[in-house]
């Protein structure tokens, strides 16, 4: 052990160097930055929130607008039995029911307005060219020219221009001397 005091300095101590002091310019130019990045990220959040909003409204009014899809659907068939039941009375004649006849025609215009007051349109595709984004083809049939609606099994309707249920039809298609079509 040395007599030296305790709080006497064995060795003289350095002044601590700090990094040069940045100018008060550099700063104000790395905040002017930072703010400028900050500001870029603001508008680009907002952006994105109006975006979100604008797509959240879009599918709201799309929800509401077609929310009586699926129970259309379901009356589709109940009309397409009407109709068939209608035709069959015309085909096999009415035998002395006439007012039952005129009965069903009343019920099935009333059904036809009340879809159409609510956006469903018929597909009427009788001699068409044929369009898989509203036909569902079944078979095909010789005809005159290809890719033409022939006969219909089913008609389609359309709910606000909206493919509700496509009609299911048999498309032409002239045949070759090969046989084919």
């Amino acid at each position: 052990m040395t007599d030296e005091p305790l709080d006497a300095p064995t060795e003289p101590i350095a002044p601590q160097t700090e990094s040069p002091a940045a100018s008060p310019e550099s700063l104000l130019e790395a905040k002017d930055a930072e703010i400028a990045d900050l500001k870029s990220q603001l508008l680009y959040q907002r952006a994105e929130l109006d975006n979100f909003r604008k797509r959240t409204e879009k599918r709201y009014r799309e929800a509401l607008e077609y929310a009586s899809e699926p129970l259309l659907k379901d009356l589709l068939p109940v009309l397409d039995d009407l109709e068939r039941a209608i035709a069959h009375a015309r085909e096999t004649g009415s035998d002395g029911h006439p007012a039952l006849l005129e009965g069903l025609d009343h019920v099935a215009l009333k059904l036809h307005d009340a879809l159409g007051r609510h956006g469903v349109e018929a597909v009427a595709p009788d001699g068409e060219r044929f369009d898989p984004n509203v036909h569902e083809s079944l078979c095909q049939l010789p005809g005159e020219e290809d890719n033409r609606v022939a006969q219909v099994f089913q008609k389609g309707y359309l709910l606000k221009g909206r493919l509700l249920r496509p009609a299911r039809v048999a498309v032409s298609k002239v045949a070759t001397r090969d046989g084919d079509g």
